[in-house]
């Protein structure tokens, strides 16, 4: 049953600020799920008598589901609102989550994985949509950044909690209860997400009017490349560090973690930074693209070159400095380029090129180490990737918000 708008303009309500916490939670659960299972890699990977190249599949498992699921997610969240959308997804997160510690078969874990990054996969568009209907386009910027707090957040959590609660627990059982997190915020959504006017009026637009809009707008597409640059680096780091730390610089398992952690953390520094540059200098927006991929393909070589704990831990701190900077960016000019009524299939379209790179990067780095026995091509691999960020901004026209797009009848 559809709700009635609120009396007040959403836009100059208090209670969007709940809707900020509930889709910055969604996303922060988002990334914890799908990064809960590198710090546990190695740990689980004798138990089912995998490799490598099996064991950073489950992370491209989870990416075919994830990107899957992108466009569909954009699609019904412009539809039906992103309340409905973004709590079904959880709910499917948490039972991939759950299953994934009920078993020791590699077969059905991969399954398990693909399920969870099913339901992931809606969210990022949904928040998008959260974010477009409940701030006006001068608080979007800031919003957004202040979303990106989720992605470094959500990296650190499983990198802090996962390899104590195998220690305590064991591994199943920090799957499990991670599970059940992932149903209970699904229910908490439910409940208590409010949808605005303009989402009550999206089911009478055109189903796949959004798309090909989005489709035929040039920005949104080359955008979409600068940020599949940036996640093939994000997941390609986030999924092979940890044993890149253990297996070839001789780290104990809690000491790579901190690492990883560090590499999180850091990024809490920048998202807001970043919205803020994105509202201060819109003309700048292109440019801070550019550089910061130039920026990132150097800091993943150097991490590369380095050896002792404090070096990589510093290393990989710039690394989610700059990952965290340049994501928010990607995201607003994508937004500044798509009206309202498209904001959730822009975004899941976007999302959907972006983690093209999350399949690959993983897939890519896990044969290069089996082949050669190590981690030694891992950081050129990365860099190379991030390189391609700079040139397809640089065939981005004009990406200002005052020169948005608005879509065809």
């Amino acid at each position: 049953m559809s709700e009635s708008p609120p009396a007040v303009n959403p836009q100059e309500s208090g209670y969007r600020w709940v809707i900020m916490a509930l889709a910055a939670a969604s996303f922060t659960l988002a990334f914890v799920s799908r990064f809960a299972w590198p710090p546990l890699m190695t740990e689980i990977m004798p138990v089912m008598k995998i490799n490598r190249t099996e064991a950073l599949a489950y992370m491209t498992a989870f990416y075919l589901g994830y990107v899957a699921t992108q466009i569909p997610g954009g699609l019904l969240a412009d539809r039906f609102g992103p309340r409905l959308v973004l709590s079904c997804a959880l709910g499917l997160q948490g039972l991939g989550t759950l299953g994934l510690g009920f078993t020791e078969n590699y077969q059905i874990g991969f399954f398990m994985r693909l399920v969870c990054g099913l339901g992931a996969g809606c969210v990022y568009s949904s928040c998008l949509k959260s974010i477009v209907n409940w701030f006006t386009p001068a608080q979007q910027g800031l919003a957004i950044g202040v979303l990106y707090f989720s992605p470094p957040l959500g990296i650190a959590i499983p990198n802090l909690l996962m390899p104590l609660m195998n220690k305590s627990l064991g591994w199943a059982e920090a799957f499990r209860a991670l599970g059940l997190v992932l149903a209970g915020l699904a229910f908490v959504l439910f409940v208590v997400m409010r949808e605005t006017g303009t989402a009550a009026a999206g089911p009478r637009r055109k189903f796949l009017g959004g798309l090909g809009f989005v489709l035929r707008n040039r920005n949104i597409l080359l955008i979409s490349l600068s940020g599949f640059s940036v996640v093939w680096a994000q997941i390609g780091f986030g999924s092979a560090a940890n044993a890149y730390l253990v297996k070839s610089l001789g780290l104990r398992l809690e000491e790579a973690g901190r690492v990883m952690l560090a590499y999180g953390l850091a990024g809490f520094l920048t998202p807001a930074l970043a919205g803020y540059l994105c509202v201060k200098f819109p003309r700048g927006k292109k440019a801070m693209l550019i550089g910061g991929h130039l920026a990132l393909a150097a800091a993943l070589l150097f991490f590369g070159g380095l050896n002792g704990l404090t070096r990589v831990f510093l290393a990989a701190g710039l690394i989610g400095l700059l990952v965290s900077f340049l994501n928010p960016i990607s995201t607003v000019i994508i937004a500044d380029n798509a009206a309202p009524e498209w904001a959730a299939t822009a975004g899941g379209v976007g999302n959907s090129i972006f983690q093209v790179g999350a399949v690959l990067s993983p897939l890519a780095i896990g044969l290069a180490a089996d082949a050669r026995g190590d981690y030694g091509l891992t950081w050129a691999i990365l860099a190379a990737g991030a390189l391609v960020g700079v040139f397809t901004t640089a065939l981005v026209r004009n990406p200002k918000s005052e020169n948005k797009v608005r879509p065809g009848r």
